[in-house]
């Protein structure tokens, strides 16, 4: 263990609520360490990542399957493979 880091990345559903105040899913909620942007916005099914330090908001194309792009995220950060 690194400095008390429990683990290299931790992904949350990002839930919101619609107008009628019911939940909605809205994308992924991505905790990694920094300079991954790019990892994680070249995954296919990816729509869109906005970052701030170690938290990464992830937009995620309806077409594709949720669990299938959770898993992708977590393989792609760890491995450190992505970018080219």
């Amino acid at each position: 263990m690194e400095e008390g880091k429990l683990m290299d990345v931790l992904i949350e559903d990002n839930i919101g609520q619609d107008k009628t105040g019911l939940p909605i899913m809205l994308g992924l909620i991505v905790w990694a360490d920094e300079g991954m942007k790019e990892v994680i916005s070249n995954i296919p099914g990816i729509v869109h990542v906005n970052d701030y330090d170690t938290c990464y908001f992830v937009d995620l194309d309806p077409r594709y399957d949720r669990e299938w792009l959770w898993a992708e995220i977590e393989a792609r950060i760890k491995i450190g493979k992505g970018v080219e």
